[in-house]
């Protein structure tokens, strides 16, 4: 842990004044918040979630909103690596920070395949290995599960491209610090901390799930201590930069990841309410700053 006096930040080479990306899944690729003018404060986008073949998603309802956050089973739904390739990302080279790209796959060389593919692009600054999204029927939990696959599918990344990657850990199941020790064995260059919470909204009345699938992912405000505590656990396990994510609501939020070992965090949740709040949370951590 450490006393935090300033919001820059490295990452990868490139240092930034600003230590917020956009979580995956919450921005796109960015270019819609670019148009509205929503990128200020933003040091990354992280995409959405780019798979081999186009994914239709999960079916509705896939967004269900709680008490005290929010689920949600999208299912990774995207157009596909070759659709990104050639439409998305040559307009996305035009925004004013840098784009790292989300890969998850079915199968352990799928995310391999997804990066060699990518490579044909100069915009990606680099990747984020989903091996944890805990809403498809294949894929995700099998893969970050088992720090084994975690670092075999590090190390097809690894050889598949020489740009950096972070990996995407898991909070449902087994022990993140040993994952990300995996992972980095591997060759990931950063580890990501972490993806959705397991949940389930169901009705009383019926006795049924608010989701087709049952259990979705859950972000809450709630979950910050949850988040920290893993963010610590990582950091002092890993000699990579750990990129928070999940849990943030306010300008103290950022700061306290921060404190407990992230070099940048991740806002997913609070962007869908408010599409400026990048600016909004670099702005007023500025100002709680010394």
């Amino acid at each position: 842990m450490r006393r935090v006096d300033s919001l820059r930040c490295s990452l990868w080479g490139r240092t930034f004044g600003s230590p917020v990306m956009l979580a995956s899944g919450t921005a796109g690729f960015g270019l819609e918040l670019h148009r509205m003018g929503c990128l200020e404060g933003v040091a990354a986008v992280v995409s959405k979630g780019t798979t081999l073949r186009p994914r239709a998603g999960n079916p509705p309802p896939r967004v269900w909103e709680t008490r005290l956050g929010l689920l949600n089973s999208i299912g990774l739904a995207n157009p596909g690596v070759h659709h990104i390739v050639s439409e998305v990302l040559p307009e996305a080279d035009s925004l004013p920070c840098p784009v790292i790209v989300n890969v998850s796959g079915d199968t352990e060389e799928e995310f391999a395949e997804v990066v060699s593919l990518l490579e044909g692009s100069p915009v990606p600054f680099g990747y984020e290995v989903n091996v944890s999204c805990p809403n498809v029927a294949r894929g995700g939990m099998a893969f970050g599960s088992d720090p084994v696959v975690v670092e075999r599918v590090s190390g097809l990344v690894r050889s598949a491209s020489s740009r950096p990657f972070s990996v995407k850990l898991t909070p449902n199941a087994g022990d993140m610090a040993e994952t990300a020790m995996a992972a980095c064995a591997g060759g990931a260059d950063a580890i990501t901390v972490c993806n959705t919470f397991l949940g389930m909204k169901v009705d009383w009345r019926t006795g049924r799930p608010a989701m087709r699938r049952g259990v979705a992912g859950y972000t809450s405000p709630a979950l910050l201590p949850l988040v920290g505590a893993s963010v610590h656990a990582v950091s002092e396990a890993v000699g990579v930069p750990v990129l928070a994510s999940g849990g943030v609501s306010h300008a103290e939020d950022l700061l306290e990841l921060m404190a407990a070992g992230a070099e940048m965090v991740q806002v997913g949740s609070l962007i869908l309410r408010r599409p400026g709040a990048a600016g909004e949370l670099l702005r007023e951590a500025g100002e709680l700053l010394p």
